[in-house]
């Protein structure tokens, strides 16, 4: 009697896994800039987060800040990022991705090296507040834009899901390492304890002599990752790879001797000479950005939630449940999930449109906050990572996807860094609210409501899809119809003519994802599948 039902599922899921396979062949051929970007993206996702996941312990442990002024400084931490970021875009498009991706490593190596070494507090707040910033700004939209050069319209979409799992695979493994260098380290090593008085008599703060803490011990694994990236770097090329239509242009007008010289569908990129006003103005005057814009801004307080991952979790955990829980392994749940899932949905997903998985997915990672509301347990903790993790994965993949279909080449310095702003600039406020709210409902000493705090970051959180659902008839307008377009256009040979189908059919919001299942079901030419690549934002930026 349940046959029937079995047999669709597993035929389902053997669609599923074709999809999976193909998306994966899809990228075979590349060129090693696209394996390069890979590898920078974990580096560079490795010591950002395991940083940000000890940034409030360590001010506070080792700096003697309280939760409010730890909370401020990780939230301006995070406002700079955005600031610089919008900057930076332009001179990554001035720059190019080859030379943006050096200079942004050097600064963040340079920054990261005095943090270890340090024990002035003006001279963390510089480096906190002035150098780290800018090298993170040129960290996901640098590589991201990278991605999108690296790729083919038919497969950018599956390339820019791996991406945002490279990412979330370096998350996984900087949770175990924390909790090694916090509580292992610690334990064999009790003359490399964490600092506990850090005031004298008077209030005043004592500036301590230097010991390898285990907060500086996880630094430290940052700096190695950040110098093995700035070597890395060096070797990456400025160059794009082709479009089947541009590519036959290519062949055409070349000689059979200059064939033999270059790499077939690969050119180099020249990036653009106009100046910053130039290219915000062009980018200002554009309709769909401001449809972009809206969106970045309603998933803002969403986004939120994954500040409080870092700002305000980690101490709730130590004071609720004392200091060697294992935060890390805890928040390493996270990106577990993220990489087992992000590969199924985005291949299960590529016709849904991006918007509709944002609006979704957005409900999924809201509602996981209500878990701490009614529970302060491990299993309450565990379940909140859970449901957010699964959240995360329907929807922050597709906010890259989302921000490169919109984007103009040669511009895509400005859409990225603002794609990657909410998330950042959240971090201001949530800073300052994170401090508070543990000062208030979650202190170190005295009686706590740990209840109402999550109560309160539960009701902020679940504004942004809600929002979303307001202002659905505006951001999604036109998608219907670019959809229903995308699916008349299935099996044709190029995924350029994909691309130009979708273009005269006015498609502001279609994700790239969406043209991966039709072209790489249909039968394409080898040489043209064998090139593909892939990019992810992540961290996202996302992401967390």
């Amino acid at each position: 009697m349940f046959s029937g039902p079995f047999l669709e599922v597993k035929a389902k899921a053997n669609q599923l896994r074709r999809q999976v396979s193909d998306g994966f062949q899809s990228l075979r051929g590349s060129p090693k800039e696209l394996t390069t970007a890979y590898f920078l993206k974990f580096l560079d996702a490795y010591s950002y987060f395991s940083f940000r996941i000890i940034f409030t312990l360590f001010l506070s442990s080792d700096f003697g800040y309280t939760d409010v002024q730890a909370g401020a400084i990780y939230g301006i931490w995070g406002a700079l990022i955005t600031v610089y970021g919008l900057l930076s875009g332009c001179v990554m498009d001035y720059l190019g991705v080859a030379c943006s991706l050096r200079l942004g490593f050097a600064i963040s190596l340079l920054s990261r090296i005095v943090i270890l070494i340090t024990t002035s507090r003006q001279v963390l707040l510089l480096m906190i507040c002035v150098a780290l910033p800018f090298g993170n700004s040129l960290g996901i939209p640098v590589l991201a834009t990278g991605i999108r050069r690296y790729t083919r319209q038919h497969n950018r979409g599956f390339a820019f899901g791996i991406f945002y799992v490279v990412m979330n695979l370096a998350a996984l493994i900087s949770g175990p390492v924390v909790d090694l260098c916090t509580i292992l380290y610690k334990t064999h090593n009790p003359e490399s304890a964490d600092n506990d008085t850090t005031y004298d008599s008077n209030n005043d703060y004592i500036q301590l002599t230097w010991k390898l803490t285990g907060f500086r011990l996880v630094i430290l694994t940052g700096v190695i990752a950040n110098v093995i990236a700035f070597l890395v770097s060096m070797t990456v090329r400025e160059i794009k790879v082709q479009d089947e239509n541009e590519e036959d242009k290519q062949q055409q007008s070349l000689t059979s001797g200059d064939q033999a010289k270059e790499e077939r569908g690969v050119t180099s990129f020249e990036v653009s000479n106009d100046d910053a006003c130039t290219s915000l103005k062009e980018t200002l005057s554009t309709p769909s950005f401001w449809r972009f814009l809206l969106v970045c801004m309603l998933t803002l307080n969403l986004r939120m939630i994954f500040t409080h991952l870092d700002a305000t979790f980690p101490k709730y955990m130590v004071r609720e449940f004392g200091e060697n829980v294992p935060k890390g392994s805890i928040y390493a749940i996270n990106p577990a999930i993220v990489i087992f899932l992000v590969p199924i949905i985005t291949a299960a997903t590529t016709k849904v449109n991006p918007l509709t998985m944002i609006h979704h997915g957005g409900y999924i990672s809201a509602s996981s906050v209500f878990f701490l509301v009614l529970s302060t347990s491990i299993p309450a903790c565990v379940l909140f990572i859970f449901i957010l993790s699964i959240g995360e994965a329907v929807w922050s993949p597709r906010l890259y996807d989302y921000t490169v279909s919109v984007t103009k080449e040669g511009r895509e310095g400005i859409y990225m860094a603002l794609s990657s702003a909410p998330l950042f600039l959240a971090k201001l406020p949530v800073g300052v609210m994170s401090g508070y709210l543990l000062e208030k409902y979650c202190p170190q000493e005295g009686p706590r409501n740990s209840k109402m705090m999550w109560l309160i970051i539960g009701l902020s959180t679940i504004s942004s899809p809600i929002l979303l659902s307001c202002f659905w008839g505006y951001v999604c307008k036109g998608t219907d119809s670019s959809m229903n377009s995308a699916e008349r256009i299935k099996g044709k040979e190029k995924a350029s003519d994909d691309y130009n189908l979708l273009q005269q059919s006015d498609m502001d919001i279609l994700s790239p994802a969406t043209t991966l299942s039709s072209s790489t079901t249909s039968t394409r030419r080898s040489n043209s599948a064998s090139r593909a690549t892939l990019s992810s934002g992540l961290e996202l930026p996302s992401i967390t």
